[in-house]
């Protein structure tokens, strides 16, 4: 259903289109509204992707980690699950913070392509967890589902193979019900 969903994406005009008649626009607006995440504020990618140095940094930061297989979504993952008594302290208030934020962002608004592997170029945004709600989210989500369109389409007219779908098409899904609902 989600290669369906996105394969009827107009990526440049932001339509989603059925058999080529219906037309229906949405915005990033739409996806603050279905997610309930920020519409306005600093860009996420404004001041693009972060060094490795910087990368490896806030994981020591936040998850103790050091290296490449401590980028997997399990790390925030346990962050999450942590049973954590009585009043959190600040820093385990921010390491949560940024565990939730990487967590939602891998598995429902912004999965990449591999497997269980967080990718960082929203991780400027997450420096300064007090801020990470002046950011605008949905327009990176939006950013992110354009950008598994194009994936998307590029891997069907070439007939390759589509493991992974990239970009959250969950918004898709969400959106066509809401807009069946309303007509």
């Amino acid at each position: 259903m989600s290669v369906w969903l996105m394969s009827r994406v107009e990526h440049m005009t932001n339509h989603f289109v059925i058999n080529g008649r219906v037309r229906m626009k949405f915005c990033k607006e739409d996806i603050g509204a279905v997610f309930g995440i920020p519409i306005i504020g600093r860009s996420v990618l404004e001041e693009g992707a972060l060094s490795k140095d910087k990368v490896n940094k806030m994981m020591v930061r936040y998850f103790g980690a050091h290296g490449k297989e401590n980028r997997s979504i399990k790390v925030a993952q346990e962050v999450l699950e942590r049973c954590y008594d009585g009043i959190m302290s600040l820093d385990e208030e921010d390491c949560f913070r940024v565990s939730f934020v990487i967590y939602v962002m891998s598995t429902l608004l912004a999965p990449g392509a591999k497997h269980d592997y967080v990718v960082v170029d929203y991780w400027n945004a997450l420096q300064e967890p007090s801020l990470i709600r002046t950011f605008d989210w949905s327009d990176y989500v939006m950013h992110r589902l354009k950008d598994g369109v194009v994936k998307l389409k590029s891997d069907m007219k070439t007939e390759n193979k589509i493991l992974n779908i990239t970009g959250c098409s969950i918004f898709l899904q969400v959106y066509i019900i809401l807009f069946l609902c309303l007509v």
